[in-house]
This record gives C-alpha cells, sequence and structure tokens, in this order.
C-alpha cells in the first residue's frame, strides 16, 4: 500500500499546473523573442529566439487566457517552443472551434529573391532564346532580370503539382507545362523582367516554387515584380549599370544594399559567379527576405528580417551585353 501511495505522489507532482489548450491557426513574430523549451524552467537549447516577420504552427496555449504559445520552429532542436504572447501576433481557434473565414496565410514567411545579372548568365548560355535576342538599349543590358521567388525552405517546392507537371519542370519541358493565367499588363512587364519567360522559365517558376507560395499566379508574379521595382530602382542596379566592364567586390555590393535598404541589409545577400575564359562574372544574386511581401516599399523591412547569408563568391566582373 506504502509503495502505491508514493507513485501516485510522484505522479502528481509531475503533472502540469495548467492543462494545455490544443489551438489551431498562426503565429507572426512581432520582436526577437526566446523561444523556450520550458516556461518555467527557462530553458533554451540553441539559444533560439523567434524572427520579426516570420509566421509559426501554433501548436497550443500553456491555460485558456494563455501566457505563452507553443509553436513550432522549424531547425530548432527541439522545435516545439513557447514564446510569451506579447512577442507577436496570432490567429488562432481552440481546436474543435470552426474557424472564422479563411484569410491568406502565407506560411512560413521566408523566400529567396533570385535575380540575374542577365548579360553573364547569357555568356554561359548562349543558345537560350532570350539570350540571342539581346541589344545594347535592352532593359537587361542595365537592370537586374527576375529569375525567381522561391519560398523557403528550399524543399518547399511542387505544391500539389501533378507528377507529369512536375517531371516536365525537372526535364526541362518547359513548353510542355501549362500556360500561365496573366492580365496583359502583368504578362508584358514579367516579359521585360523575366527574358528567361522566352524559354518558359516563368512557367517553371510557377510550378516549382509559386505553388508554394498560397496565392494565385497573378499575386505571386506580382508581389516578384514589386520586389524588382525596388531592387532596380536602387543603389545596387546603380553600382552595376555603373560598373560594366570592371570588376567589383562582394564588400561594395553589400554596402550598396545597405546604403538602399538600410545597416545590415548586405549580409543577407549572395552573389554567384562564373567562370568565362580567364574572366570571373556575377552571374546571380540571391537575396534573403522575411514577412509579408506589401509592395516594393517593403524590401527593406523583408530583407531586414532575414538571416545573414554565406556571401558567396567574393568579387567578380560585371559582363555588358553581347558575346566576347
Amino acid at each position: 500500500m506504502l509503495r502505491i501511495i508514493s507513485t501516485l505522489l510522484l505522479f502528481l507532482l509531475v503533472l502540469p499546473t495548467h492543462a494545455e489548450v490544443p489551438l489551431t491557426g498562426f503565429f507572426t513574430a512581432t520582436k526577437a523573442c526566446p523561444a523556450l523549451q520550458s516556461i518555467s524552467r527557462e530553458t533554451n537549447p540553441g539559444g533560439i529566439t523567434t524572427k520579426p516577420g516570420t509566421t509559426y504552427d501554433l501548436i497550443a496555449g500553456n491555460k485558456a487566457a494563455p501566457t505563452h504559445l507553443w509553436i513550432l520552429v522549424p531547425g530548432a532542436d527541439p522545435d516545439r517552443r513557447w514564446v510569451s504572447v506579447d512577442c507577436g501576433t496570432q490567429s488562432a481557434q481552440t481546436a474543435g472551434q470552426t474557424p472564422p473565414a479563411a484569410q491568406p496565410s502565407y506560411r512560413g514567411t521566408q523566400y529567396i529573391l533570385a535575380v540575374n545579372w542577365q548579360p553573364a548568365f547569357c555568356e554561359t548560355s548562349p543558345s537560350k532564346s532570350e539570350c540571342r535576342t539581346q541589344r545594347a538599349n535592352s532593359f537587361e543590358a542595365t537592370n537586374f532580370t527576375l529569375h525567381g521567388l522561391w519560398p523557403q525552405p528550399r524543399d518547399n517546392e511542387y505544391c500539389n503539382v501533378s507528377r507529369s507537371d512536375r517531371y516536365a519542370s525537372e526535364e526541362g519541358r518547359w513548353r510542355d507545362l501549362p500556360p500561365l493565367d496573366l492580365t496583359l499588363a502583368l504578362r508584358r512587364e514579367l516579359d521585360e523582367v523575366m527574358p528567361g519567360s522566352q524559354s518558359n522559365l516563368d512557367r517553371h517558376e510557377w510550378t516549382k516554387h509559386g505553388t508554394c507560395y498560397g496565392t494565385d499566379q497573378r499575386t505571386y508574379f506580382s508581389d516578384a515584380l514589386d520586389l524588382m521595382r525596388a531592387l532596380n530602382a536602387s543603389k545596387v542596379a546603380e553600382l552595376f549599370a555603373n560598373s560594366i566592364g570592371r570588376r567589383i567586390t562582394l564588400t561594395e555590393i553589400r554596402a550598396a544594399f545597405d546604403q538602399s535598404f538600410g545597416l545590415g541589409a548586405g549580409e543577407r545577400v549572395s552573389i554567384t559567379c562564373a567562370e568565362d575564359g580567364n574572366r570571373i562574372l556575377i552571374t546571380e544574386l540571391t537575396i534573403g527576405l522575411t514577412g509579408h511581401i506589401d509592395g516594393s516599399e517593403s524590401f527593406g523591412n523583408l530583407i531586414a528580417g532575414a538571416s545573414p547569408a554565406d556571401g558567396g563568391c567574393r568579387s567578380g566582373q560585371v559582363d555588358a551585353v553581347g558575346f566576347r
């Protein structure tokens, strides 16, 4: 009997003081806060903090009127963490309740914006349709062009895509993919800013990445073009346009991002280079973004919310239109 009583007391001691209340929905961080494994002990393996602008899946509250929310933090170990309710906003329902009218969720609001310096890209892919039509007065001669807007993490691809369309995308048979449903004005702007649409790059990017964005095709490409307008109106595009034919460094590029979008913006940027004979050419920039894309003016805040990135190659030449 004594053993039974002791066991019962031990069981009661390890019960939580407050029962967790299951929740569904999302928590969007508005500031950096500790993401705790245990509220009472304030343990935080890995020193994990929430990232402003990032949306996390909700699991539970610590009680009916919660002071802390249990969220899923991808990449953390363990990945289920407690955060204070005043660290962000929530869209949540108690499990079993009827949810309110659906709103766009923008789950996992982390992206990579990949942009090309098209003349350098064409040095490595001269047979592409868009590379055979380059001219000295073309848009891409002095502006960045759109490669794609990629929801993160990197394996967040091909959402609800048929097997045949996925195979066509992966195998480079992009003309076999369904045409996009875009307005005439959006189609014209996209064709200019994304010359690769001549090779059906736009269909491939929608199939692989856009289907995971959480919106329709028009919103996905409109948001991407908003970001491109901000970038091409910045000191970064000015640096490239004024440096055609000469080598520039990662340090110079990052400084231009800082000047245009705020201190630290450049740390969210990586550059990709390719060998072309005895030259090293800058072919692409990848820019980390976190948050909700809301027009061109949101670009700076989106960069500020992202994590620092490996810079990639350290320097390269800005190529001119035409083949050497």
